[in-house]
This record gives structure tokens, C-alpha cells and sequence, in this order.
């Protein structure tokens, strides 16, 4: 596709694929610890000349578009969209009208919900209670307008009959969870649709671009019908809570500049902090930290200061987010605000700003905190209580992927409980090792990718064959005709075999972006960049009609090893069946053997 191929040209993959990890220079090329896997050593490499990136632990890689759709979670098509949107680019296939994807037409219909909700909160007198509450909270009308913070009357289908009546469908406003819909539900009246927020002040909540993807509507009165103070979009093709982080989008520079993200329980401590001029801050829309928000953090900064609610409550989601974040290698620290003086960022910075911004100058390293909780009215006569807090400390210990890190704060768990620190490291290797995220994905990419360095010459003609049919489409119908499935030793090039072979027969061409786009959407390894990732032979010096003949003989040679690799085959199986007697499989190995 010539808009790709415009894209690809306009966007340095390089400093693309920087702003989500840190890459360091490696000769002509750039290296990082992979971000799809765990690994001790990088082996994610970019190749700017090539615009391409491969990594040798997982055998993922793939240009910009497949990079996007594995960090972004996107199919191809929003890949597409969110690229031409950075390049510069109009797609004209996927402008506004019945061809756009099912996730453009959804970001468009939560960003004018978004507007309809900033419209009612600022325009209207119905509003006027939603704007005394913010301001009797402290927010200013500027950030109002930044956060697009909107409100929604209590009546059933304000939104939804507004939505309708800019060509929205019902599907698409049900997909989205803008709108509820009863049994018994008519289209075409449109009865039995209704607003799933009413009565509420609207948080929306976006990606790291910027782009809407739900909402948080916080209810202005509360009573036995209004279905609990906070309610968020329910899962949906856009959000996903477990990925979305509150704020990121405006937080993500400020958290690079400072090399640390600062954690807090809800949107409006997110709103505080951003308008006290503390703009590093986001938070998880109250439940505890997931793994793939600490890796959406972990482009931006690896240091992580947290802040949760006193209760224990917050204590306990805290914890758990903490955990996560130690496993991932972040450098956690706990925010404590002084006992008493308030409940959370919000409160705290109300009262008194300083205080909340030593809170977090003054952040207690994770481990630490946990020894302070832990240790607290401890009693060191008491056995029990010795047991009790080496059960505790021992399994955050654990959770640290360093090992120098954890021998220094086994010796100090030693010293605090008075236990032989040798007995407390038989206790650690009892404990079941924390399981990595990705350990799946791995797992399944190492049943899936199997190309390999080739050990054999029908291997090296095989990957050839491919490096030169990708490096030159064009030539992929001159080399059909010699070329059959029993020819290719791995399964990876059997499989690109077959995709080449069903998508030539039915589009008559070798369209390198839709193999691609099938092995991505597969799950499979990426076949076709881990080969031009492989210099076997250097074809670039060589124009089309060389390419021609280049791969006519590489086939030919493909197929006379594969000749002399079977026939050694046959010979085999020949000698076991004449030492078996079975004269019927001779018969037919014998036929075989003499049409080879």
C-alpha cells in the first residue's frame, strides 16, 4: 500500500520505538530489553536502515505498524490509523463513512460524548449543582476545561437520543457502553435504550494519545437508585481497565522529565496534583496496579512513588499494585502523608500544599515501608511473632528480581527478627518464585517460531528462496512453479508456504503487508522480517530481472536437495519394510522411489 510505504518514510522507527523504551546505541543499530517478554540481557534490536526491529529472545519483530499493534493492542487497521495521524498522513479509506473500523467510529463517538457532557457542565443552568460541587472541591474553571470535566443531567436517554440523532447506531453506542439496553428493546422507537450515566460529573478517561476511550461519571446525589458513588465504562473494544491509566496522557512528558511516576487513588487527586503543578501524576481508577499498566509505565520511568487511602483498604490495594511493581524490576517508594492530617492527595493539598509535595520528596522506599508496617509493636522474645513477621517480609522479598537487592535485605530481615540468616534463606527458596507476566506469550512463541539458523543446505535454499521472493514480490510467480510444501524443512516457512499460495490464488499477487498482517493476527512469528533480519546473501546489489533467475536457480537447487533428502528417506524405509516382509509397503515406497 503506497499510504504505508508514505508512512514508514515519514516516521523514524528509531525514535518511534524510543518513546516507549529506552534504546541504547549497538553499532549501527540500537538495542533494549525486550518489552514483550522478560529478559535479562537485550536482544531487542532496531534496525533504522532496514526500518525494521526483531527480537532474539522471543522471535517477535516486524516494521512500525507491527510494533504499534503489539504495544497498542490494536488490529492493523487502528495500527494504520494512529501512525497516519503522527506522519501527517490522510488515509482516504478510512475517512468517516461506512468503511472506518469499528474503533474509529467508537473514539469518535466517545469524543463527542465527551464534548456533549463538557458542553452540559459549562452551558447549562441544569448544571449549575455539578459546577458549585467542583468548585467547592477546588477545581478552577482552566482545568475544567483542560480535563473536559462534563456533567450529565439525571434523565434516562439525554445522551443516547442526542447520539441517535447524529447517525450514531445503537450497536455501536451499546459496543461502547455509552448506552443500556432493556429486553425487549425497539430500534426503531428507540424504547428500551437507555444512558448508562445519569446524574453525574464525567471524568473521560484516555490513552496515552490522547484519544477518549471511557468514562468515570462520579454521581452528584447520591441515593438508593443511583448504582453505587463511582461508575466506569464497562469493558469495551476501546477500554480495558486493566490497561488504562488515568491521566497518562498529560502526565507522560512530565514523568519522563523527571524519571518517576507518582501513583494516586483517584481522578480527582489526579486533577489536584496537576493543578497544584505537580504534573507527573496519574492514577488507576481505584483498583490495584496490573501488569500491563506497569509496562505502559515503564516506557516513561521505572521509579514509582505510590500513594493510597489510610484504611486498610487502601493499605491492601496498595500492596497488591506494589507487588506487582517490584516483580516488573520498578524502584517503588511509598507517599505518606502525616498521620491525621488528611486521607488522601486531594484532602492533603487543600489544607496544605507543601505538605503533600514533601510527602513525596520524602517517599519511603518500598522495602522499608514494609519493614515498618511489619515490625511495628513487634516483639522479639515472642517465637510466634518472630515466624508471623518472617512469613510476611520473606514473600516481598521474593518479589525482588535482583538477587545482590535481596541478600541485603534477607540480612536485614536476619538482624530485625534475630534469625540465622542462612535458616531464613532455606525458608525464601521454599516460597514459589513470582510468575512473570509474558511467561505465556513466551511459552507460545517458542512452540510457533521456528526459524532457525539452517543446519542444512535444504534449510539455507529454503530460507533463501523466501529472503529473495520478499526482497523482490515480484518474482514470487516464477518461483511458484517451482516450488511445493514438502520442499520447506520448518514449519514457519511451510506456513508462509501456504499463506503465499491462498492469498495468490485468490488475489493473484504476493502482498508482502497482508502475510504480515496474518502472521501478526495469527499469534504466529513474524516470518517475513525475522528473514530479511537473516543477511544469508546480499541481494541488494541485483536488480528484478537478476532476482528472476537468481531465484529459479535457488528453487532448482531447493528442490534437488530436497530430492537426495527424500531419497535417503526411501532408502531407509525401503530396507525396514523388506526386513518386515511387507510387500505391500515395498510395492509403494519402490513406485515412489522410481518417480523421485
Amino acid at each position: 500500500m503506497a499510504d504505508t510505504q508514505l508512512i514508514k518514510d515519514r516516521i523514524d522507527i528509531v525514535q518511534l520505538i524510543g518513546e516507549y523504551i529506552q534504546l541504547k546505541k549497538a553499532g549501527a543499530n540500537w538495542k533494549a530489553p525486550c518489552p514483550f517478554h522478560h529478559e535479562k540481557s537485550p536482544s531487542f534490536m532496531v534496525h533504522p536502515e532496514k526500518q525494521i526491529w526483531h527480537c532474539f529472545g522471543c522471535g517477535k519483530g516486524g516494521d512500525i505498524f507491527v510494533f504499534i499493534q503489539e504495544m497498542e493492542g490494536l488490529e492493523f487497521v487502528g495500527a494504520l490509523e494512529l501512525l497516519a495521524k503522527r506522519a501527517g498522513v490522510e488515509i482516504a479509506a478510512f475517512k468517516n463513512d461506512g468503511s472506518a473500523s469499528q474503533r474509529t467510529r467508537l473514539m469518535e463517538i466517545n469524543k463527542v460524548a465527551a464534548n456533549f457532557y463538557h458542553r452540559v457542565l459549562v452551558e447549562l443552568a441544569a448544571a449549575k449543582p455539578a459546577r458549585d460541587y467542583l468548585t467547592g472541591r477546588g477545581v478552577e474553571q482552566q482545568t475544567i476545561i483542560d480535563w473536559q470535566i462534563g456533567f450529565i443531567p439525571d434523565q434516562w436517554d439525554l445522551l443516547t437520543k442526542y447520539l441517535v440523532k447524529k447517525g450514531y447506531t445503537y450497536d455501536d453506542l451499546l459496543t461502547v457502553g455509552l448506552t443500556i439496553k432493556r429486553d425487549g428493546a425497539d430500534v426503531k422507537s428507540g424504547r428500551g435504550f437507555y444512558d448508562r450515566f445519569r446524574g453525574r460529573v464525567m471524568f473521560p478517561i484516555c490513552d496515552v494519545h490522547g484519544n477518549v476511550i471511557g468514562f468515570t461519571g462520579r454521581v452528584l446525589v447520591e441515593t438508593e437508585h443511583s448504582g453505587g458513588k463511582y461508575v466506569n465504562t464497562p469493558q469495551s473494544p476501546l477500554y480495558d481497565k486493566s490497561r488504562a491509566l488515568y491521566g497518562i496522557h498529560k502526565a507522560k512528558t512530565a514523568i519522563k522529565a523527571k524519571d518517576q511516576a507518582v501513583l494516586v487513588e483517584g481522578q480527582m487527586d489526579v486533577v489536584a496534583c496537576h493543578q497544584a503543578g505537580m504534573a507527573n501524576v496519574i492514577a488507576a481508577s481505584g483498583t490495584a496496579l496490573t501488569v500491563e499498566q506497569i509496562k505502559l509505565l515503564k516506557r516513561y520511568t521505572t521509579n514509582l512513588a505510590m500513594a493510597f487511602d489510610a484504611d486498610q483498604a487502601g493499605i491492601n490495594a496498595g500492596k497488591r499494585g506494589i507487588g506487582v511493581a517490584v516483580e516488573e524490576g520498578m524502584n517503588c517508594q511509598v507517599i505518606q502523608i502525616p498521620t491525621g492530617f488528611a486521607k488522601d492527595a486531594d484532602e492533603c493539598l487543600k489544607k496544605d500544599k507543601n505538605v503533600w509535595f514533601k510527602a513525596v520528596d520524602t517517599a519511603k522506599d518500598i522495602m522499608d515501608w514494609y519493614f515498618s508496617i511489619t515490625l511495628n509493636g513487634f516483639d522479639r522474645t515472642n517465637p510466634q511473632a518472630k515466624q508471623k513477621v518472617a512469613d510476611i517480609l520473606l514473600v516481598e522479598i521474593n518479589r525482588i528480581p535482583h538477587a545482590v537487592e535481596r541478600d541485603e535485605w534477607l540480612k536485614r530481615l536476619s538482624e530485625a527478627v534475630d534469625i540465622d540468616i542462612n535458616l531464613l534463606r532455606q525458608e525464601l527458596k521454599k516460597i514459589p518464585a513470582p510468575k512473570k507476566s509474558g511467561a505465556a506469550d513466551t511459552e507460545r512463541t517458542a512452540k510457533t517460531a521456528s526459524i532457525t539458523i539452517p543446519t542444512s543446505q535444504l534449510a539455507l535454499f529454503g530460507q533463501e528462496v523466501w529472503s529473495l521472493v520478499i526482497k523482490f514480490p515480484a518474482i514470487y510467480s516464477v518461483a511458484r512453479e517451482n516450488l511445493k510444501k514438502e520442499y520447506f524443512e520448518e514449519e514457519a516457512l511451510v506456513s508462509l508456504y501456504e499463506t503465499a499460495e491462498s492469498l495468490y490464488n485468490k488475489d493473484n499477487q504476493f502482498d508482502l503487508e497482508a502475510i504480515r498482517h496474518y502472521f501478526h493476527k495469527e499469534g504466529l512469528e513474524n516470518v517475513v522480517d525475522v528473514l530479511l533480519l537473516r543477511p544469508y546473501k546480499n541481494f541488494t546489489d541485483i536488480n528484478a530481472q537478476e532476482a528472476k533467475q537468481e531465484v529459479i536457480s535457488l528453487a532448482n537447487r531447493l528442490k534437488d536437495e530436497w530430492r537426495k533428502k527424500r531419497g535417503k528417506e526411501l532408502e531407509r524405509a525401503i530396507s525396514q519394510a523388506e526386513k518386515a516382509g511387507d510387500k505391500i509397503q515395498l510395492e509403494a515406497l519402490v513406485r515412489e522411489m522410481q518417480i523421485l
